[in-house]
């Protein structure tokens, strides 16, 4: 079945509002230390602080390129693997390909970015039956503020 193109751009912006806390959260966690000091890390509620501090400059620096960047090339990848077969599964692998490609742009950074992306965007798709309404795809902006603002608490409380 074939979904139309409004339907499609706004599932593409619930995906990119799950993507970017993800994002922010795993390569916050998992990343590189920015500063390289790894050795200022003597228990796992320090590393908590540093990640939550980190979490919050990612999603800032991550949520526009996500939106932007991510929105327009995952909506690209959906319409040529549209054009390319009829088949769902082929869409599927040819869409994953090239948000693969597109994500290579910032090499590993950008990669788990798609990679997060085209998880969320193809869980939306597959399993949610319903339309999205207008409301629901603008409310699912609330997300990533949401989750902005809870560690730029957490920062000014706890210092």
């Amino acid at each position: 079945m074939q979904v139309s193109f409004k339907q499609m751009f706004m599932r593409k912006l619930i995906s990119a509002a799950i993507a970017t806390p993800l994002f922010s959260i795993l390569y916050a966690w998992f990343g590189p230390d920015p500063f390289g000091d790894n050795a200022s890390y003597y228990s796992l509620g320090d590393r908590l602080h540093e990640a939550i501090g980190y979490t919050m400059v990612y999603m800032m620096y991550a949520a526009p390129a996500i939106y932007i960047y991510g929105v327009m090339t995952s909506v690209i990848s959906e319409l040529i693997s549209r054009a390319a077969t009829s088949h769902l599964w082929l869409r599927l692998v040819i869409s994953a390909i090239l948000h693969i490609a597109f994500g290579l742009i910032l090499l590993y950074i950008s990669l788990l970015a798609a990679v997060l992306f085209f998880l969320a965007d193809t869980l939306l798709a597959l399993f949610r039956k319903k339309s999205y309404t207008i409301q629901f795809a603008l409310a699912s902006l609330l997300l990533p503020l949401s989750i902005w603002l809870a560690c730029l608490a957490y920062m000014h409380v706890v210092g």
